[in-house]
């Protein structure tokens, strides 16, 4: 677990920590990849990918369901927000039916339902997007991790608040954000109790738009990086709005099973995406995302469909009942 500490701001009294989740860049090898050469005989497998469990809770949501709220911090298009959010409303859409072979957004996350807590109660069964508002630059273009525990806190006035449910913050491209494109291409935090937020531990997460700041780092594979001399061609059309798809992926299995900290995590803060970083298909090493599926009519590559047949990148997740990385339950 990473864990450093911010100044408080003057919406959450005490400390505020941050849980930093690190991902996609495809130059490490993952260590399911990982292997070591033994007295010149040959290349022998690793152990088995582990994370530990620190006895915390999961996000068990209310009547299976997490509540989604988000804040578009900045400038969003049209098309960028309608294709965030059928990402949102691809996690469980009960009207939308599509043939079993096809690997689905649901049934990625559904490999979450594995990690219980101390009382056996699994992760919730679907993310339910409950509310949105847009912020037009109200602390400016640059930002520190604590404006954006404030801009969450700031809005709860219009969503309400709820330590069941997931407050996620997206910046726009042309945002500066404390650490983005440095080491992380989000980050997941939550509130100390505090009167601002009912004496609530509310988590929540922030995701930046990395089409002009590093591409190469949280837009890969739809930027060029790792043995991949050309990108891949986004399914939305738009390398930042999918890179960010990738980052929420990851961001919202982290927070689900690890919210506070002391979950489901290794020593270095990785969590259940995380330890697959750069697995995005079968047959993946570090540097090449696996095979995936290909869009026979615009050349896109993705591993997920969701709702009104749209496509996304999603990555793996470690799967407690096989300790291995998976795409789809």
């Amino acid at each position: 677990m990473i864990v450093a500490s911010l100044p408080a701001t003057s919406k959450a009294d005490g400390d505020h920590r941050t849980h930093s989740t690190q991902f996609l860049s495809p130059t490490p090898v993952p260590e399911s990849k990982r292997v070591k050469s033994i007295g010149g005989l040959g290349l022998v497998p690793e152990p088995t990918i582990m994370l530990d469990y620190h006895t915390g809770p999961v996000m068990t949501g209310r009547d299976e369901m997490i509540k989604l709220f988000v804040i578009y911090y900045g400038d969003f298009s049209k098309k960028q927000r309608s294709t965030l959010r059928h990402f949102f409303k691809s996690f469980w859409h009960p009207d939308v039916q599509l043939p079993e072979s096809h690997p689905t957004v649901e049934k990625w996350w559904q490999i979450t339902r594995a990690y219980v807590d101390l009382y056996n109660r699994p992760v919730s069964r679907s993310i339910v997007a409950a509310g949105e508002v847009f912020d037009d630059y109200s602390l400016g273009k640059d930002l520190n991790q604590s404006n954006i525990q404030s801009l969450v806190v700031d809005h709860m006035d219009k969503f309400g608040i709820d330590a069941r449910s997931i407050y996620l913050v997206l910046t726009s491209e042309d945002v500066l954000v404390e650490k983005f494109c440095m080491n992380v291409c989000g980050t997941h935090f939550y509130t100390f109790p505090s009167d601002d937020t009912t004496n609530q531990m509310v988590p929540y997460g922030w995701v930046g738009n990395p089409a002009e700041q590093c591409p190469e780092l949280c837009s890969w594979p739809y930027a060029p990086g790792g043995f991949l001399s050309n990108a891949l061609i986004p399914p939305n059309g738009d390398a930042g709005i999918d890179g960010m798809i990738i980052t929420i992926a990851n961001l919202l299995a982290g927070i689900a099973t690890d919210p506070y900290g002391n979950g489901y995590s290794q020593a270095d803060g990785l969590e259940a995406a995380g330890v697959c970083q750069g697995i995005y298909g079968k047959n993946s090493f570090s540097g090449f995302p696996g095979e995936l599926l290909v869009d026979k009519h615009t050349g896109a590559s993705f591993n997920a469909y969701g709702v009104s047949n749209t496509k996304y990148l999603v990555p793996w997740i470690w799967n407690p009942l096989t300790l291995n990385c998976a795409g789809q339950v």
